[in-house]
């Protein structure tokens, strides 16, 4: 087949669908298929670092929405199939809606937040609400849609109806992520104040207020409260501190404790869920939630949130706390790590989900879908 894929514009800097689709690219070569990336390219914008806010966005939105289109109009004529790989992107869907396509969809957090589902995040603007409802009519008029989980799956077909062919296929690994020898990890990470040999738990993610990092610090600090004499630290790799996490931290009195870790490679990353204790990611909503599985390969013990699509990544691999009760989530967490045999179960698990959730699965899916969507175009 040749594979036309739609990537997003790099100077957004949307770096996880970056990868995806470049994951997604490789592997389909792997199976003998030919594949194109097509991204908007900076004409506009050609002078700005990043169109992520104030007047680089609004250039941004000239090369993503007037310029692109035309170039995707005439590159799409080669391909047998287009993959649309962000369904932020399915406003270009009347460019190529007569030729066989697909849009994977991997959330509706922004849809759902302009419509004001989310008082966390209720202050999106007008310009914000009229893109969401751009996106939400691209995705209506898609023939396939592919979401990356069955949560998503609902979502999905809340707003666009079950006129559309939708399916889930499931993310895999976009790297390939397993244990490295502590030693090994420790040499990796000599560059941040996390090798003294101090057990530390871990999370990787941003600021966003979905991430809930504000939560996390409320569930260490009821966890150093309920075990005062504990050495154990907690290390956030991401983006940097906001000012409201940091103060958040300050009261609590864990400035010592709370590791703040920025510009990790993804070795770095690997070396990290290597040497955690456990991996804790207590989000309050996921499109799909790659770190769970990132953590699992790595055979680190996995703490995450009760709620969809987090158990339905996790499984029966990971343990399951309340993201908005820290003190319950903080007891669960000693009671975990503090029994073997609860920590024997989870790991007991974790090779199925590796597996359910590896790369190869998910670019045979994909593969079978194009070839579905291949078929019934002639019919």
């Amino acid at each position: 087949m040749k594979i036309l894929l739609v990537g997003n514009f790099n100077k957004d800097q949307q770096f996880s669908m970056q990868k995806f689709t470049d994951c997604l690219a490789d592997n389909l070569v792997k199976h003998g298929h030919e594949v194109r990336v097509s991204t908007p390219r900076a004409i506009a914008s050609v002078f700005c670092k990043a169109t992520v806010s104030g007047g680089a966005k609004w250039l941004g939105y000239v090369d993503k929405y007037l310029f692109f289109p035309i170039s995707l109009k005439l590159q799409a004529k080669w391909a047998d199939i287009v993959h649309i790989c962000d369904h932020s992107n399915a406003m270009y869907i009347p460019y190529i809606k007569h030729q066989p396509h697909l849009v994977t969809c991997h959330d509706l957090m922004a849809v759902r937040s302009a419509l004001g589902e989310f008082p966390q995040n209720s202050g999106v603007g007008k310009s914000g609400q009229l893109q969401q409802k751009w996106i939400v009519k691209g995705l209506a008029a898609a023939n396939h849609i592919a979401s990356v989980s069955g949560s998503t799956q609902n979502d999905l077909q809340r707003f666009v109806g079950s006129s559309v062919d939708c399916r889930v296929i499931y993310n895999g690994l976009n790297y390939p992520f397993k244990p490295m020898a502590s030693q090994e990890a420790q040499v990796c990470l000599q560059s941040y104040s996390i090798t003294d040999g101090s057990p530390f738990l871990l999370h990787i993610g941003g600021n966003q207020w979905y991430k809930n990092r504000l939560g996390l610090i409320k569930i260490y600090a009821q966890l150093i409260k309920q075990t005062p004499g504990s050495s154990l630290k907690l290390v956030l790799a991401g983006k940097p501190f906001s000012a409201e996490l940091r103060g958040l931290i300050q009261r609590y009195g864990l400035d010592n404790r709370v590791i703040e870790v920025t510009g990790a490679s993804t070795e770095q990353l690997r070396a990290l869920y290597s040497l955690a204790e456990a991996f804790v990611f207590p989000s309050i909503y996921e499109g799909f939630g790659w770190p769970i599985i990132e953590a699992m390969a790595c055979e680190t013990l996995v703490f995450t949130s009760n709620r969809a699509p987090m158990n339905e990544i996790g499984g029966k691999a990971a343990i399951y706390i309340d993201p908005g009760n820290a003190t319950q989530a903080a007891t669960t967490i000693l009671e975990a790590l503090n029994s073997p045999a609860i920590i024997k179960q989870a790991k007991h698990h974790a090779p199925v989900i590796i597996d359910k959730f590896s790369t190869d699965n998910m670019v045979k899916n994909y593969i079978h879908y194009y070839q579905h969507i291949l078929k019934q175009a002639l019919v």
